[in-house]
């Protein structure tokens, strides 16, 4: 297969058949560029002191409610268990590239996804009062699945490892934040 780089973020692809060319244009997406701008950052070891403000205002805490007490108040305790292990690791692997400003920029990116999703997918399940079973299916269905399919589908050479597990984490680590709740 021939390539051909074009200024900017886009690629020509094709094979030669014959003596006709057939071009597939593929424009690198945001975050394909800020998995490749990571894979730079790590191998050159360029690293930043700060927190970038996208990824800070899901850092801050909205109120002192702990997770234990937001998935009791939601009648969840029974995903305790499971919620602070998942934002546990979630946690280290935040942890692990905050000193790369392109990892934080994915971070911000990815938790403002699932923040929107919660907020206009499940938070309106909670409210109308469907079951446990169809919120668990919704939340895999339309947050994480998805946004694990985004990383896999836009080509991102992915260093940190983001999984299902990850994006999940996510979920509790917004909630431990506060910027979600279970709780009508």
């Amino acid at each position: 297969m021939d390539q051909i780089k074009l200024k900017g973020n886009s690629a020509l692809h094709g094979d030669i058949i014959g003596i006709k060319h057939e071009y597939n244009i593929q424009k690198k997406t945001k975050l394909t560029l800020l998995f490749e701008k990571l894979n730079e950052e790590f191998n050159s070891d360029d690293k930043v002191s700060h927190v970038i403000d996208d990824l800070q205002k899901y850092q801050d805490s909205r109120d002192r409610i702990s997770l234990e007490d937001k998935l009791k108040d939601g009648d969840r305790l029974y995903l305790l268990d499971d919620a602070l292990w998942l934002k546990q690791q979630y946690t280290k692997k935040l942890t692990k590239f905050q000193f790369y400003e392109s990892a934080q920029e994915i971070h911000a990116f990815l938790l403002g996804v699932v923040l929107e999703k919660f907020r206009n997918v499940i938070k309106p399940m909670i409210i109308i009062g469907r079951n446990e079973e169809e919120i668990s299916r919704c939340l895999s269905d339309n947050v994480i699945s998805p946004i694990l399919k985004i990383i896999q589908d836009q080509g991102c050479y992915d260093m940190m490892g983001l999984s299902s597990d990850d994006i999940e984490g996510m979920v509790y680590y917004l909630a431990g934040k506060c910027h979600i709740n279970w709780k009508l």
